[in-house]
């Protein structure tokens, strides 16, 4: 049976395995007790300062592995890989809330990519319920004590997943993991897959000695069969480069960053006046007109570079905004 390479080194290294003939030297563990001091939640503080540890510079490399099949019949894909050069710059930063937004370059090209939002002891988070739509869930105090909600969204500043971790050092890493969330279909597939529409998935960002990596682990599931496809496992490092060039993200931000703070206003209060928020579902290509992050690309691009009032762009967002809600809708 023919095995990949990646799945050979990653069984050798869970197995300790480093040679062939190494030699076997014993080690002593410490006790169980000294362990545990090997592993503690970390301040707010410290939490924060880990989260800012992700911005900054990076090449990044995007992997996606589907590992094992679920359903009979089911032919695992290849991996999907990718890279492209990333800056993630601080939008927030008070005591209790940290904002991200990634801008993605590729060659000059600049994509406003995802953004990640981090709340301490939230009361509220947003949970993807299917159907293109997003709900309200309200969280006690005992439930958010200590957490921090990592809230994710797309290209449109649209909403895409919550989840709820705590910020760790687990034998000198410091990590975040959450429990596990659902979340539509990811770009990269929606384009090209109709076999399924959750994916059900937990993630854990860690802080490494070259910049941080994202990890999920996500179940491929179809709601309409009630049948998971596949297991997938996704690993994306963000490695710091100071030799490349990011004038073009940061050109773009310039001249964009206020209409997509508009954006932010608007589904804010969107959030704030709805229990229940949906979209229209479309397979997100470029030539598809419906697609709601093309409607806002396309005005972002109506207002890029110009002084323009903050009202009307308030205006101007809140209107389109409701014009792409298919639940829900602002005053």
């Amino acid at each position: 049976m023919k095995f990949k390479l990646s799945y050979i080194l990653v069984t050798m290294l869970a197995l300790g395995v480093t040679a062939v003939h190494a030699e076997q030297k014993s080690v002593r563990l410490t006790d169980a007790s000294q362990q545990q001091s090997l592993h503690e939640n970390l301040t707010p503080e410290q939490a924060r300062q880990a989260i800012l540890k992700m911005a900054g510079e990076y090449q990044v490399t995007f992997r996606f592995e589907e590992i094992y099949p679920a359903k009979n019949g089911y032919d695992i894909n290849p991996p999907d890989i990718s890279k492209g050069f990333e800056t993630v710059i601080v939008l927030e930063n008070t005591p209790n809330k940290i904002s991200l937004q990634h801008l993605l370059m590729v060659g000059e090209h600049v994509v406003k990519h995802w953004r990640q939002d981090w709340t301490y002891e939230p009361t509220t988070k947003w949970s993807y319920i299917g159907n293109y739509e997003w709900k309200k869930v309200q969280l006690t105090p005992e439930q958010s004590k200590g957490k921090w909600l990592q809230t994710v969204w797309q290209v449109d500043d649209s909403p895409r997943y919550a989840g709820l971790g705590v910020w760790v050092k687990d034998h000198g890493i410091e990590s975040w993991s959450s429990q596990a969330t659902y979340r539509p279909l990811p770009r990269r597939e929606l384009t090209t897959r109709d076999d399924y529409d959750v994916i059900s998935g937990t993630n854990r960002q860690a802080i490494t000695s070259e910049g941080w990596v994202h990890e999920q682990d996500n179940i491929k599931y179809d709601s309409k069969t009630k049948s998971a496809l596949t297991r997938e496992l996704g690993i994306n490092t963000y490695v710091r480069v100071t030799k490349t060039d990011f004038k073009p993200a940061y050109t773009y931000w310039e001249k964009n960053k206020a209409y997509w703070g508009s954006v932010r206003l608007a589904w804010d209060k969107a959030f704030q006046e709805n229990e229940v928020l949906g979209l229209r579902f479309t397979r997100q290509k470029d030539s598809d007109k419906d697609a709601h992050y093309m409607h806002f690309m396309k005005q972002a691009e109506k207002f890029a570079g110009k002084n323009v009032p903050e009202k009307q762009l308030n205006e101007a967002t809140k209107t389109l905004l409701n014009e792409e809600l298919t639940t829900g809708h602002m005053k």
